[in-house]
Parts: C-alpha cells; structure tokens; sequence
C-alpha cells in the first residue's frame, strides 16, 4: 500500500539534480518502505564485477570494510544462472522468486558473506547501465521474503529513480557541451564527429564535413577506426566518469583518419562517444577575446570586480547600477560559464583570462 513516505521519497527524487542525491534518498528514505531492511547501490561490471558499493545502512558500510571479500563471493551467486544481471529486466526480482525458501541463505554465496550481509531474500532491480557498467538497487531482508505489495512499492520507486537518472545523465551531457563550446575560442572552430559502438566515426557539423572530405575517401560517408584505436579511446573514456551516470570531457590524442592530433572526447550511457577536435591551421585568439566570446561587456565588467573580491553590492555602486541588476548578469554568467555558484564562476572566468579554454 502506497502511503505518505513514499509520494514524499518520489517527489523528493523528482527534485534531485545529481545520482548522488538519488543514491542517498533511495538509501535513507527506501527503509521506510521496507520494515528498515538496508538498501544498497551496487556498480558491477562484466563477469560480473563488483566495482563499487553505495549506501548509508549497515549493508553498504560492511560490505564497503569487507569489499574484497564480497566481491569475490559475487561468482557464486545462485542466481548468475537465471539472471542476466548486466540486463535483468525493467522489473525488480527477488531471490525468492528462483529458490525455495531458506535456499538463498544457505548458498555458498550468502555463506560466504559477513554475517551482517547474510540474507533471506534479496531484492534487485536495474537503475541504470553505462556502458559496461550496471547499477544495481539492492534491499536484503534477514528474515522471511518480500511480499507482493512491498515487490510494488520496489518497482514503483525503481522506475521513478530510472527516468530521474536517464534526464540527469541526459542533462549532463547537454551542460558538458555547452561548457565546452561557450569556452572554446571563437577564432578556432571545433569539428564535431560521434563514435558510435560499431567503431564508425560520423561527422556532425559543417567543420567536421569539410575535414572529413580532405582526410577520407570520396566516397567514405563514415570513417571506421581500427580496433586498435578504438580500444585506445575506449580505455580513455573508462577514465571520464565521475559517477555512474555523469561523464567529463577528457582529452587525447588520436588519429580520426588525417594524421594524430588533439581531441576531446566525451562518452554517453549508450556507449556513444562524441569527439570535438580544433581545426587544423585555425588561429587562436587572446585570452581577452576568449572571454569576450563567452561573456556580454557588462558581464566581464561584474566578474572582474567579483574576481577582485567585491561583494554584489559593492560592485553595483562601482558600476553604478543596481545590486540586483548585478544579481541577474551573474545568473546569466553561471549558465554562460556552465557553473552553479560564484565561487566555480570565479575560477572558471580567471582560467578563461588565463587562456585556458577547457
């Protein structure tokens, strides 16, 4: 039965900007829904690989002081045979529903747990796939197994945590390019290109076409990379994730088909990866003018004196307009900047003086 914790652990997820948010609220705010069993978020890899554990409850903090130990019980789990765990599903799934009861508890696996760890019944469902990466949402019951209406409540709150977690992934992206492009030199002009999984290399802006028609065959439409190379960018990007949904930028130097050359790549979930690379023989601009391409006049005038120290206020009364005028160029210069604060803007408008455009 759906009751007051959980329309407020679904409005409060509806409202998270970050998978960390999400990953605290299912972790703190889930028990409630299940008697205090103990969530955890569990990223595997391939094999399947225990690579992290996430989590508040008494679970997650043995099982991150034991970590070696548990993930070397994962090969045994009793249900590796009967789940796809890399894709098990939209629904939740419980032990329970291949193993009789008190089979679970008595696998090697369970065994071979700490005793905290060592469950009953154990309920799972996906919350999110990146690349070869899966996140699992984890509740483990001690005793007993999950009943029909806490199995609803399970998946009710795991299909609202995935659409909130494919919009922040989806959302990141977007603030990714936008950051790289509104820092890039206006006076060098960014070729576009998107990797796809089948290693065919696509361009996707005017830029991009024109290198494609000089460095590719007349009639190549895509590019398609060796395997060697692709696993080099591959192997790269395995580093740009800074949570299991929300990747960085990262540069490196790689040859696109017209010799090796400087490139920033950025990875999406689906296993997309789009490539921005500066065009050949393009002139640079000074430092002034790269902040000039990104920010209005009056708005480098505010940040100039924001950098120096002065309060808004203060820089109202030395510009001579008002202090919520200043308010509102500074939201515009954290959009402009890609930052959520004054401090980030600060820093991120000293590097652009400084030349640095990523």
């Amino acid at each position: 039965m759906l009751g007051k914790s959980y329309f407020s652990l679904v409005q409060a997820l509806h409202e998270s900007r970050s998978f960390s948010e999400v990953a605290h609220l299912l972790t703190t705010q889930l028990p409630q829904q299940f008697e205090d069993d103990h969530p955890t978020i569990a990223l595997m890899g391939e094999g399947p690989v225990l690579l992290d554990i996430l989590g508040n409850g008494k679970n997650a903090e043995v099982a991150r002081n034991e970590f070696d130990r548990v993930a070397c019980q994962l090969p045994k789990h009793p249900l590796l045979g009967s789940v796809d765990f890399g894709n098990p599903g939209n629904l939740g799934f419980a032990a329970s529903d291949y193993l009789e009861p008190g089979e679970y508890l008595q696998s090697d696996f369970n065994q071979g747990l700490p005793e905290e760890m060592q469950a009953n019944d154990c309920l799972a469902g996906r919350l999110s796939v990146a690349w070869n990466r899966i996140t699992l949402l984890l509740v483990c019951r001690n005793d007993g197994v999950f009943g029909k209406d806490e199995r609803q409540v399970f998946d009710a709150v795991l299909f609202t945590a995935r659409a909130v977690v494919e919009r922040i992934s989806s959302q990141s992206v977007e603030a990714q390019f936008r950051k790289f492009l509104l820092s890039a030199s206006a006076g060098a002009p960014i070729s576009l290109f998107s990797l796809a999984p089948s290693r065919e290399l696509l361009p996707m802006n005017f830029q991009s076409l024109r290198q494609a028609e000089n460095w590719w065959g007349v009639d190549e439409a895509y590019h398609m990379l060796s395997d060697e190379v692709y696993a080099m960018i591959r192997a790269k990007m395995e580093e740009a994730w800074d949570d299991p949904v929300v990747a960085s930028f990262r540069s490196l130097e790689v040859d696109l088909g017209g010799g090796l050359m400087k490139v920033f790549a950025l990875p999406k979930s689906d296993g997309e990866i789009f490539i921005a690379a500066p065009v050949p023989g393009s002139s640079g601009e000074s430092s002034d003018d790269a902040v000039n391409a990104v920010l209005t006049k009056r708005q480098k005038e505010i940040m100039d004196w924001i950098a120096e120290g002065k309060t808004s206020a203060e820089a109202a009364i030395i510009l001579d307009i008002s202090p919520r005028t200043v308010e509102k160029h500074l939201e515009a210069v954290f959009q402009r900047l890609g930052v959520e604060n004054r401090i980030a803007a600060v820093r991120r408008f000293l590097d652009l003086k400084a030349g640095h455009t990523i």
